[in-house]
C-alpha cells in the first residue's frame, strides 16, 4: 500500500490544481480507482501516465533531430521529480545532459561543471527555482536558464525575467515550443559570449585588478 497516492498528493507530484485531478480521474483519463469513495492512485502507474503525456505531446518524433546542433554543449536539468530529469536525459540526445534533484546539488555541480543552459522547476523543496537562479548568475551571468513550472505566476515570471532568466515554459511542456527555445537560446548564449565576454566571468571576480 505504500505506493498508493491520493488525490492531493498526486496533484503535488503533477503540479496541477486537486479539481483537474478529480477530473481526469473521473474521465478515466488518468490511472485511478476508488477506495470507498475516494479516489486512489498507484505512483508506478502515475508515473508511466505522465511519461506517457510528455511522449505523445507533438514534436516529440523531431525532437531528437531537431537538436543536434547542441553537440558539444551542456544543459543541466534540475527538478525534484525523477520523472522529468529521466525524461530530457533520453528527450535531449543532442547535448550532454547533467541532472540535479534540488537548488543545492544544482550549485554544486554548477561551479564544477559549468553548464551552456538549465531546466530549472520552480517549485522544489529547500532552496526554490527563484532562489537558485539569483545564485546562479552571481556564480556565471552567462548560463542561460529557462524556468519550469505548473505554477507559474505573472510574479514569479517578472521576478525570474529580471534575475536574468532568459524566459518561463509551463508544465506540462509543449514539446516543439521547448525544442524551439532551446535552440533559440543556445545560439542566444553563444552571441552573447562573443559580444559580452565578460559574462562568465563570475561577478565577485569582475571588479579585481
Amino acid at each position: 500500500m505504500e505506493n498508493l497516492m491520493d488525490v492531493k498528493q498526486v496533484a503535488e507530484y503533477l503540479q496541477m490544481n486537486k479539481m483537474t485531478v478529480y477530473k481526469l480521474a473521473q474521465q478515466g483519463t488518468i490511472p485511478a480507482f476508488k477506495v470507498a469513495s475516494e479516489w486512489r492512485f498507484k505512483k508506478e502507474l502515475i508515473e508511466q501516465w505522465l511519461m506517457n503525456q510528455l511522449k505523445g505531446k507533438p514534436g516529440m518524433e523531431k525532437l531528437g533531430a531537431g537538436i543536434k546542433s547542441g553537440h558539444g554543449k551542456t544543459v543541466l536539468v534540475v527538478d525534484d521529480e525523477e520523472v522529468i530529469r529521466d525524461f530530457f536525459s533520453r528527450a535531449l540526445t543532442g547535448y550532454k545532459v547533467l541532472t540535479a534533484s534540488g537548488g543545492e546539488e544544482a550549485l554544486d555541480t554548477i561551479r564544477k561543471e559549468r553548464p551552456d543552459l538549465v531546466l530549472l522547476d520552480i517549485k522544489m523543496p529547500g532552496i526554490d527555482g527563484i532562489e537558485t537562479l539569483k545564485k546562479i548568475k552571481e556564480i556565471d551571468g552567462s548560463i542561460v536558464v529557462i524556468m519550469l513550472s505548473a505554477f507559474a505566476t505573472l510574479e514569479n515570471n517578472i521576478t525570474a525575467a529580471r534575475l536574468g532568466a532568459y524566459t518561463s515554459i509551463a508544465k506540462p511542456f509543449d514539446l516543439e515550443e521547448m525544442q524551439s527555445v532551446i535552440k533559440v537560446a543556445m545560439i542566444s548564449e553563444a552571441e552573447t559570449k562573443e559580444t559580452n565576454p565578460h559574462l562568465n566571468i563570475p561577478k565577485k571576480t569582475r571588479n579585481r585588478k
